[in-house]
C-alpha cells in the first residue's frame, strides 16, 4: 500500500510536444505563481509531490512518449514517491476515455481547453486579469506568442481540430500587452505561433489581419526581432511581405509547412492548393524579400504516393532550395 509523501506542495510541470504546450505551460505556471503556488518546470531533482504533464497526441512517437511518461509517474505515486498526478494537453483530449479506463492511478485527465478546471484541481483559481503573465522556459533573449488557437483546416493527415477545435484569434490588443510584459522581463525575440498564422484575424476583424498585428508589435519597445511559424500557404497574406522588406525588427525569415507538391498528392491531403500555386508563391516571396529564408515541412510516404510523385517532390526541393 501506498503512503504519501513527506514533500510539501510543489507542482512540477512535465511538457511535451510542440511550442505550443510550452505556450500552455507557461501560462499555467503563471497563473499558479499568481496562485501563491510553488511551481516549477520538468525539475529532475526535489521535483514536487503534485505532477501536471502536458502531452501531445499528434504522431505515434509523440503518444507514445506522453503515455510513457504518464505511466512513470502513475507508478511513482504507487511507490509514494508523489501525491498527485494530473495530466493535460492532446493527448488527454483526444483519448481521455481510454487513459481513464487503462490509468485509473492518475488523479485527473484535462482537455485542452479547460484550464480554469485544471487550477481548480490545484487548488487555484483562474485570474482573467493575468493578460501575458507567463513564467517562460525559453532561454531569456526570446519567447514564443501564440496569436490564435486551434485550426479551421481540414487537412487529411491532422488531427489537430480534434484536439484544439475551431481556430480562435487573439485580439490584437492582447497580445501588444503580453509583448510589451515580456519586453519588460528582458525578451528581444518574439516567434509568433499558432497552428495557422496565415488565418489571422479571419475569425474576429473578417480579414486576414496578420500584417495589422506585426505593425501593432513592431512598435513594442525592447523587442527587436519577430520570427513567424506556421504559416499555412493558402491565402497568404502578400502585405505582410512589404512589411517584412521594410521592418528591420520583422525577421527575413518564414516557416511554412508545404507537406508535398505532387498535385494528386496535394489533393489527396486536401491542402488547397497546386504545385503551380506554391511554386509561384514561393517565387513571390522571393521577388519580394530576396534574403528571405524559407523553412518547411515536408511529408514523404503518404498513402497513394507513387514512386513518380516522390520524385516530384525531391526534384522540387532540390530547386526551391529552402
Amino acid at each position: 500500500m501506498r503512503t504519501k509523501s513527506l514533500k510539501k506542495n510543489k507542482i512540477n510541470v512535465i511538457t511535451l510536444g510542440c511550442s505550443k504546450n510550452v505556450y500552455d505551460s507557461e501560462v499555467l505556471m503563471g497563473q499558479l505563481k499568481a496562485n501563491g503556488k510553488e511551481v516549477t518546470h520538468e525539475a529532475t531533482k526535489d521535483e514536487g509531490n503534485i505532477i501536471v504533464i502536458n502531452t501531445c497526441g499528434f504522431i505515434d512517437n509523440a503518444k507514445e512518449e506522453s503515455v510513457n511518461m504518464i505511466l512513470e509517474y502513475a507508478d511513482k505515486k504507487e511507490q509514494g514517491l508523489v501525491d498527485k498526478v494530473f495530466v493535460t494537453g492532446c493527448l488527454s483530449e483526444r483519448y481521455r476515455p481510454d487513459l481513464e479506463k487503462e490509468i485509473p492511478n492518475v488523479d485527473q485527465f484535462f482537455g485542452t481547453t479547460e484550464l480554469p478546471l485544471l487550477l481548480k484541481a490545484l487548488g487555484a483559481d483562474y485570474k482573467h486579469e493575468l493578460i501575458g503573465e507567463r513564467l517562460t522556459t525559453t532561454p531569456k533573449n526570446y519567447a514564443y506568442l501564440k496569436i490564435s488557437e486551434g485550426c479551421d483546416r481540414p487537412c487529411s493527415f491532422c488531427a489537430i481540430p480534434l484536439m484544439r477545435g475551431k481556430h480562435v484569434s487573439t485580439p490584437i490588443e492582447k497580445l501588444v500587452i503580453e509583448a510589451e510584459k515580456l519586453a519588460k522581463n528582458g525578451v528581444k525575440e518574439l516567434i509568433l505561433i499558432a497552428q495557422d498564422l496565415t488565418y489571422y484575424g479571419l475569425d474576429i476583424y473578417k480579414k486576414r489581419n496578420l500584417a495589422e498585428l506585426l505593425e501593432n508589435l513592431v512598435k513594442v519597445d525592447g523587442i527587436e526581432w519577430i520570427r513567424l511559424h506556421y504559416a499555412f500557404p493558402t491565402g497568404f497574406p502578400m502585405e505582410v511581405l512589404d512589411l517584412m522588406k521594410k521592418e528591420p525588427k520583422i525577421c527575413n525569415y518564414i516557416d511554412i509547412p508545404l507537406q508535398h507538391i505532387s498535385d494528386s498528392v496535394l489533393k489527396s491531403m486536401r491542402r488547397g492548393t497546386t504545385y503551380e500555386k506554391t511554386t509561384n508563391l514561393l517565387k513571390d516571396f522571393r521577388k519580394a524579400v530576396p534574403e528571405m529564408a524559407i523553412r518547411t515541412t515536408l511529408i514523404v510516404g503518404y498513402p497513394g504516393e507513387t514512386e513518380e510523385d516522390f520524385e516530384i517532390l525531391k526534384n522540387w526541393v532540390e530547386e526551391m532550395r529552402f
